[in-house]
């Protein structure tokens, strides 16, 4: 393994460590319908969730969490049916916060070619389509499923 590799890797399994002081900017990759959304904090302000929110949340919503520093969501969340089209809760506990995207609101924010990030100010997820093998899950994720901690 490379010097970058090794490094990339580091990084990866010490992302949850990450503390955003501020809303960070958020990339979404959703594999399953080959498509990124770039989503600027400044225009993620605006789909801060409400009460009416939480009654919009179904089987077709994935929750993603932006790290604390002591907030770990280890099991990620993944659709029941990877056919819908997806919705997101991104939930920002340092903020006290969380941000609800329908899948049209999604579609506002689509790009072709995701640009790079700058890890202080800005995080990226994946949708699971919840058809990945566990071995392609982190050791932790792993340790927790085989421990029937989910």
């Amino acid at each position: 393994m490379g010097a970058d590799a090794a490094v990339d890797t580091y990084n990866k399994l010490h992302e949850h460590r990450r503390q955003f002081d501020a809303l960070p900017t958020v990339l979404i990759h959703d594999p399953a319908r080959q498509s990124a959304y770039y989503i600027p904090a400044e225009k993620l302000e605006s789909f801060r969730a409400t009460a009416d929110t939480w009654a919009k949340l179904n089987d077709t919503t994935v929750t993603l969490v932006i790290p604390d520093g002591e907030l770990v969501d280890e099991v990620p969340s993944f659709l029941r049916v990877p056919e819908l089209q997806p919705s997101v809760l991104i939930r920002y506990s340092r903020g006290q916060s969380a941000y609800f995207l329908g899948f049209d609101d999604l579609q506002r924010f689509a790009v072709e070619e995701p640009p790079s990030l700058d890890p202080d100010v800005a995080i990226s997820f994946a949708i699971p389509r919840g058809t990945e093998l566990v071995e392609e899950l982190s050791a932790l994720r792993r340790a927790l499923l085989q421990s029937h901690t989910q």
